[in-house]
């Protein structure tokens, strides 16, 4: 399913919830399907496609100001419910944000960020030979290896497909250049 597909579902779902919930409606009222299908309509012609932002981020608004008020009211409402309704959507849209907000950092940040998993690594491995309980060697074995995957997934999202490639071609050619 495509992140536009799922934005579509989970503001139907959120329409929904607010029908049911807030107004005590069995179905949807029609002014509210309305609603729906316009902001399905509105994410079909999104010019920014699966690259889409969450709509409180987005910098061009494509409602248009009546269904705009309306759909910021049934989402003040749904929203902090989210979690009680609907979970694994809610999930989704935080990954999405945290995601992007990650691919917002700079080249850089992300080559720091994944070059600090190797102190990481090379800790989880080194304290093994400290002589502590097996017990206590696998609670710093999970932590410091989690560690080094947290720093090593969280570079790779931060620098992206172009940036990952962009970092091997520089080692690439690092590797063939002479040293003096």
């Amino acid at each position: 399913m495509t992140r536009i597909e799922r934005e579509k579902q989970t503001v139907r779902k959120m329409i929904d919830i607010y029908c049911r919930h807030h107004l005590k409606q069995e179905s949807m009222p029609e002014a509210y399907q309305l609603l729906a299908d316009y902001a399905c309509q509105r994410l079909d012609h999104c010019q920014f496609g699966e690259q889409k932002k969450t709509c409180k981020r987005c910098p061009v608004h494509c409602y248009a100001p009546k269904e705009r008020e309306q759909i910021r009211k049934v989402m003040r409402w749904t929203g902090p419910r989210m979690m009680l309704y609907a979970p694994k959507d809610a999930l989704y849209h935080v990954f999405d944000n945290i995601r992007m907000w990650l691919q917002s950092l700079s080249f850089r940040t992300g080559v720091i960020v994944l070059l600090c998993c190797i102190p990481f690594y090379v800790l989880s491995f080194a304290q093994i030979l400290l002589p502590i309980s097996a017990a206590a060697k696998g609670v710093l074995w999970t932590v410091l290896f989690g560690m080094a995957k947290t720093c090593q997934y969280g570079g790779l999202t931060i620098l992206g497909v172009e940036g990952y490639q962009r970092l091997k071609d520089w080692l690439k050619r690092k590797k063939r250049q002479p040293r003096l």
